[in-house]
């Protein structure tokens, strides 16, 4: 493995070095520590993406490399068609549509979930999408392969007000259906949101309320999460502030109070990022 990572390291080194019109690249350290149920230190994941593209084409593609510590893995491997400004087809390992809290923790405003793990019920899957997005309204349609049958998801998102981010997701997958509804506005300082997930069978059903706000470098989230959580009921409470101490290096800390199926718990954690 370590040949490996290696091997695809220095290739990627080899690009970024390179003179290349079109090339694009990111990518994040995530290092954390966390005193839950197993006390735990070391780095969260190392994300490299790399965007291509080329001058006067429609064709655009993304890749992204994870390695969280043992393993690595793509994420995003997808290659894009803009039919027109709106319109685009794409085919490759897709991030699902769902979930106002981001799969990557740059994404987040603090270091957990509302629960124990995403409510949404996907990550990334091979498949193809298609996409329309204007200023006031997106349209998605996914459709992806799995071991047993077609996994389907549709996306409807409005905005058309400023501020305002209002996403409903339809998931049809093997065996269970997912609706994830969640709204966002931001105003000024002030970020405000909800967020709604069912799926057919009960065993998840939770609802999430957050605010965050900014201080200048500073921040601070709070958040409530209750609901059903792979058959148990859940509750959690978040705070969680945090510090920009440079256009590249982010910090926060999260204090979290749990009751699950009846069982108090809580936990603390620290984390790091370092974006590029």
């Amino acid at each position: 493995m370590k040949k490996i990572l290696l091997t695809i390291f220095a290739a990627f080194a080899a690009f970024a070095s390179t003179a290349f019109a079109g090339l694009g690249t990111y990518g994040y350290i995530d290092i954390f520590y966390d005193n839950g149920a197993t006390s735990e230190t070391g780095v969260y994941e190392f994300e490299y993406g790399m965007e291509f593209s080329e001058e006067g084409s429609p064709f655009s593609a993304v890749m992204e490399l994870s390695f969280d510590g043992t393993n690595a893995s793509f994420e995003t491997a997808t290659i894009t068609y803009a039919a027109s400004d709106e319109l685009s087809y794409t085919i490759g390992n897709i991030l699902s549509y769902q979930g106002f809290e981001a799969y990557d923790q740059t994404g987040m405003y603090q270091y957990s979930y509302q629960a124990t793990g995403p409510v949404y019920s996907a990550a990334y899957a091979v498949g193809a999408s298609v996409d329309y997005v204007t200023d006031d309204y997106s349209i998605g349609v996914w459709i992806g392969d799995t071991t047993t049958d077609e996994s389907y998801e549709y996306l409807f998102a409005y905005t058309g007000i400023e501020g305002l981010t209002a996403k409903y997701i339809y998931a049809d997958d093997p065996g269970y259906e997912t609706d994830n509804f969640w709204v966002s506005y931001e105003t000024g300082d002030l970020t405000l949101a909800y967020e709604t997930t069912e799926t057919d069978e009960s065993l998840i059903d939770m609802e999430m309320y957050l605010a965050y706000l900014a201080m200048g470098d500073a921040g601070l989230t709070v958040r409530y999460s209750e609901g059903t959580y792979l058959g148990a009921d859940y509750e959690k409470t978040t705070f969680s502030p945090s510090y920009a101490f440079s256009d590249a290096v982010f910090g926060l800390v999260e204090f979290s109070d749990i009751t699950e199926d009846g069982v108090d718990s809580s936990f603390t954690a620290v984390e790091v990022l370092y974006t590029f």
